[in-house]
């Protein structure tokens, strides 16, 4: 089917008539007599474009438009009426209509208008597909390795399944960038892609952002609020850091996977949505089960297709092929065409364990793209993260060169805490309270042992 159409009209052959035309170019139709029943299917079956007629047994076009757009405003309406006058359209148009259609319905015509609009539907949803996935992403299996092309083939056999996803892996590695490509290489990419990092969230603030809220439901809700949950409808929800949402709001999370159903906050009836969840995190989410601080109903719910993205210490083959392609992006973004790895620093990149991963990777080479007036980059201009550096020791093989191992039996227990410290820390990117939860202390004791062990939490 190219889309489904909502016709709401109280006369049964009218109702008929659209339908059979309809079905008959290939769409779906649903059909309402009255605004009872075309409430509750839209909330249901979310149709791309909705035909309204005017006048209706219980109300007007005018008392339901206002409800169907604070459902879903991006759902277009057309209106259908055999009272034509210049007020009634411009007031109709004021209330979110799209268009204005005089009865008798020329049917030729009809279609002309249900065509446009549902272009018009799946382009919004294109565009926000992409705002999601923003610009200078990479693709997420670059490089040759056994690791990363295993990946790629798991993604690949996942693509056409509507089961939810859960992609592990160290925080850098890309989860984002894998999970916007299950958006836009499956069947929902012409749905809306929305992403939401739990890390950090309150429960509330967690729960209307998901759920969304209707006026007056806490302090604060001087407005209705829509969750991203019906924005998402027939889209991708992608949770990231799931693993730090809170035991208060998974349930409801596991409702909605289950059911399909969601309230938002201060409501009482249930709406219907329909989403495929991505979820990713960098922890241990078995683990967090067995420590309680995570449901294992909803772990085995989400985690029914997993991936595991590597880490880039465990593909160094792929590092210069990545190096080379964040290189090239950047040197578009910054305008600095031409540049090229010497072949030293390519050495020297690779040598380089890389705690913080491909967004590690990339902030470096923005750093030497921005201070180097060469156009071939060298070692020396490879400065890594201040906080990665502290956890290295100089070597003559150039930058980035971890200690070997045998130098590490000579550190004081002082000092390896003080280096496993940073590395946390720089692979939550400077996040303390996120650092803290790796670390299994209370951020009041991370920021102690920074201030004690001389180390600092900007990166």
């Amino acid at each position: 089917m190219r889309g489904r159409v909502l016709v709401v009209d109280d006369e049964p052959s009218i109702r008929f008539g659209i339908r059979h035309f309809l079905e008959a170019q290939g769409l779906a139709v649903l059909e309402a007599e009255g605004c009872r029943q075309a409430r509750t299917l839209f909330r249901q079956d979310r149709p791309d474009v909705v035909l309204l007629d005017y006048r209706l047994p219980d109300g007007t076009a005018f008392d339901l438009l206002p409800e169907l757009r604070a459902v879903d405003p991006s759902i277009p309406v057309l209106v259908l009426t055999a009272h034509v006058s210049l007020d009634t359209a411009i007031q109709a148009i004021k209330l979110g209509a799209e268009h204005f259609l005089p009865k008798p319905v020329e049917m030729p015509a009809l279609l002309l208008l249900v065509d446009r609009l549902l272009e018009a539907h799946k382009a919004r949803r294109r565009q926000q597909a992409q705002v999601a996935n923003g610009p200078g992403d990479l693709e997420p299996f670059l490089g040759e390795s056994r690791a990363i092309r295993r990946l790629e083939a798991t993604a690949r056999r996942v693509l056409d399944s509507d089961s939810p996803v859960l992609i592990q892996g160290e925080t850098g590695t890309g989860k984002g960038v894998l999970a916007t490509w299950l958006h836009l290489n499956g069947p929902r990419t012409g749905g809306p892609l929305v992403q939401l990092n739990c890390a950090g969230l309150s429960p509330q603030f967690l729960e209307t952002e998901l759920f969304g809220h209707e006026r007056g439901a806490f302090t604060g809700a001087v407005s209705r609020k829509q969750g991203l949950l019906e924005v998402a409808h027939r889209g991708t929800v992608f949770l990231d850091e799931v693993g730090d949402m809170d035991l208060q709001v998974q349930p409801k999370l596991l409702k909605v996977l289950e059911e399909k159903r969601f309230r938002r906050l201060g409501e009482v009836e249930d709406r219907v949505v329909d989403v495929r969840l991505i979820a990713a995190t960098h922890q241990d989410l078995s683990e967090a089960v067995r420590a309680q601080l995570f449901r294992g109903d909803l772990y085995f719910r989400i985690s029914t297709l997993p991936l595991r993205i590597p880490a880039l210490r465990e593909r160094p083959e792929d590092i210069p092929v990545i190096a080379r392609a964040l290189l090239a992006g950047l040197s578009r973004e910054l305008s600095r065409p031409g540049l090229e790895f010497s072949s030293g620093a390519e050495s020297a990149l690779r040598s380089y364990s890389w705690p913080g991963n491909i967004r590690e990777l990339r902030n470096v080479l923005e750093r030497a793209v921005l201070l180097s007036s060469s156009a071939t980059l060298r070692p020396a201009d490879l400065h890594f993260n201040p906080v990665i550096a502290q956890v290295l020791s100089p070597s003559p093989s150039g930058p980035g060169v971890p200690a070997s191992e045998g130098s590490e039996l000579d550190l004081t227990l002082r000092e390896v805490e003080r280096r496993h410290i940073a590395r946390v820390l720089a692979a939550e990117g400077g996040h303390v309270e996120r650092a803290a939860k790796r670390l299994g202390i209370p951020r009041s004791s991370l920021y102690q042992k920074l201030k004690t062990l001389g180390l600092s939490s900007k990166v």
